[in-house]
């Protein structure tokens, strides 16, 4: 008799799905409040008489604090459990947010935007931690491309209140309107389990005590820089595709500034379905091939997102190139958590998504550079650069496909193990009275490495289940 597989939504119970939804909600929220700066940032300028590079500056640096506020999240995560710093982050942002609607002075802005940075960075290493653990290993990368989308629909829900708040209210009331998450601290103070760091792995600190050296231990450092080196190649994708958007349709297309908002809501929209259909990929095919498929298919795609062909060529463009060139990263949080082991995974995953992020953030000033001192246009630039990135991804990420994948097999301990109870035996027969201390000790070393190459192999099993054969 066959017992009949629940489906993928009803494997989580209702304490797991808590915890996933208050990870989700905060990723949305993290998109809103990081977007409505974009859209409201030229009536900033405008007010203040600072030029839209100032404003734009400003958002470098907001990237650039992002990383220390990942790092101390992961260590407080690793340290005290995921939820504390999710809250504590949510918390953050919400009070910087609303600051800056009584700011007085750009300047002031300034500092409280480069503040909100930390809890953004914040948000997403405990949120990805919580998420990614609260849910069944089974259908853990149909999760990740939910908690993905949290960001293109905070986008859209910033574009659609912007939409209305700004001409009626100005745009210092879209700042009140983001202080809304700190709302959110009391439902998952009260409904959402505090998921603490496991520490059966060999050599795992005890609950309470972590130290930088966690990070240096080999396989978790090959990890680390594997890791960083693929995100930031995803990220200079991302960035090469978005950063430049508007400017591109506006100067290269003669589209209006509104039209080429559209085209980034579409772009949005279409990022939304393609993190939702990578995770339904990937938990059929793997990981990989739900990272490299779209990866691939996004390169010709960008004569359409480009615009080498025009008219209708460019919507479907703005679609295919939130599908393609950003829906792979649909994966990103299921990947990244898979590499570590949990006493160390919060701290890992946000010195790989930030640092992956700071490599990254020259693309935006790269691509109109290029443009300037060579014969492209902004168009030929973005294509050029998202186009080497994009083969540079796929490329790194196929090479690099074995040395992420941990082999389920584990033949040398078993034969280390094996010699060891041969010594064992050896040794028993002239141990103590009777060797019964001997043997009293060999099975006891027998079984704690018994139990060692069992959670090795479980471990290697759950990533291969993971990532994909």
């Amino acid at each position: 008799m066959t017992t009949k597989q629940l489906p993928w939504w009803k494997e989580p119970t209702r304490a797991q799905w808590a915890a996933f939804m208050a990870a989700w909600v905060g990723w949305v929220l993290d998109a809103f409040d990081f977007t409505i700066y974009i859209l409201v940032g030229v009536h900033i300028a405008k007010e203040f008489g600072v030029s839209p590079t100032a404003v734009a500056g400003s958002i470098t640096l907001t990237l650039l604090v992002r990383m220390l506020g990942g790092w101390v999240a992961g260590w407080m995560a690793d340290r005290w459990g995921r939820k504390l710093p999710l809250m504590l982050s949510l918390f953050w942002f919400a009070i910087f947010d609303a600051a800056i609607f009584f700011a007085p002075t750009f300047t002031v802005v300034l500092v409280l935007r480069t503040l909100f940075g930390f809890g953004m960075g914040a948000e997403w290493t405990a949120g990805t931690a919580l998420a990614m653990e609260s849910f069944p290993v089974k259908s853990r990368k149909i999760a990740s491309g939910l908690l993905q989308a949290g960001w293109p629909v905070g986008f859209l829900l910033a574009a659609l209140v912007a939409h209305f708040v700004v001409p009626a209210y100005g745009w210092r009331a879209m700042f009140l309107i983001a202080a809304l998450p700190a709302l959110l601290v009391v439902p998952i103070r009260m409904f959402v389990p505090n998921e603490l760091p496991s520490t059966e792995a060999p050599g795992a600190p005890a609950p309470g005590k972590t130290s930088i050296r966690d990070l240096w231990v080999p396989s978790v450092r090959k990890m680390l820089f594997l890791g960083t080196f693929v995100m930031a190649l995803g990220f200079i994708v991302y960035y090469g595709l978005s950063a430049n958007y508007i400017a591109m349709l506006m100067t290269d297309h003669g589209i209006t500034f509104e039209t080429a908002m559209l085209h980034m809501v579409v772009f949005n929209v279409g990022m939304l379905i393609g993190v939702l259909v990578v995770g339904v990929v990937a938990d059929r095919f793997g990981v990989i091939v739900a990272l490299v498929t779209p990866a691939i298919l996004m390169i010709p795609a960008l004569a359409l997102y480009c615009g080498v062909i025009s008219g209708p060529g460019l919507w479907v463009g703005a679609f295919l190139g939130g599908a393609l060139g950003a829906g792979y990263s649909g994966v990103t949080p299921v990947l990244t958590t898979s590499l570590f082991p949990a006493h160390v995974r919060a701290r890992a995953i946000g010195v790989v998504y930030h640092a992956g992020a700071l490599i990254a953030a020259f693309t935006p000033i790269v691509i109109p550079e290029l443009s300037a001192h060579t014969n492209l246009s902004l168009s030929g630039a973005v294509a050029v650069v998202v186009g080497i990135g994009l083969v540079l991804m796929v490329a790194a990420i196929l090479v690099l496909r074995n040395h992420i994948i941990v082999p389920v097999e584990a033949p040398a301990v078993s034969a280390d193990r094996d010699d060891h109870d041969d010594r064992d035996d050896d040794d028993d027969r002239g141990a103590g009275v009777n060797g019964t201390p001997g043997i009293a000790a060999s099975a006891a070393s027998q079984l704690a490495a018994s139990a060692a190459l069992d959670r090795d192999v479980a471990r290697a099993t759950e990533r291969r289940a993971i990532i994909g054969n």
